[in-house]
């Protein structure tokens, strides 16, 4: 009966996908915080869409505004993928922080930013569907780059090797 019950329950955290898929070479940090309604969201939540992270020491770092416009210039290609645009900042709360785009400002933004370990002042990470890291820089990257990892994250790679 218990081995029953522990298969249940390991059965169910792979339905939610609360355990790390094998396949995921360099799973993305689990980076936690509070919903509107007070619930407790993460990345991982997210799993199935690409993510972007902005990471920043504060809102009016002039290579984040820059991201931030790259992105603008083709959000509608990033939208067709439910790419969410997830805004994490050291030392502000981005109250400052403008765009013709839907990003997520995550409330906690020092410790994500510590858990993607921002060394310098900006970076940015590609999370693709599967919750693999695809990609991380402190360089700012033009669209068609990061269209580019998009469309050869792991997961589009593994695929093309069956």
């Amino acid at each position: 009966m218990k081995s029953r019950a522990t298969a249940l329950v390991f059965a169910l955290a792979i339905a939610h996908g609360t355990l790390a898929h094998a396949d995921v070479v360099r799973p993305a940090p689990q980076v936690a915080f509070p919903s509107v309604d007070g619930a407790k969201l993460s990345l991982k939540s997210f799993r199935g869409q690409p993510i972007i992270v902005l990471l920043a020491d504060a809102s009016s770092r002039s290579a984040l505004r820059t991201q931030i416009k790259e992105i603008e210039k083709a959000f509608d290609r990033l939208a067709i993928r439910k790419t969410l645009v997830a805004v994490a900042l050291k030392d502000d709360d981005g109250t400052g922080l403008h765009s013709n785009i839907p990003l997520t400002v995550l409330p906690e933004g020092a410790s994500a930013c510590d858990a993607f370990q921002l060394k310098g002042k900006f970076a940015i990470a590609l999370i693709g569907p599967d919750g693999n890291l695809d990609y991380q820089t402190d360089k700012i990257l033009n669209i068609n780059r990061i269209l580019e990892v998009m469309q050869n994250s792991y997961e589009v790679q593994k695929g093309a090797h069956r």
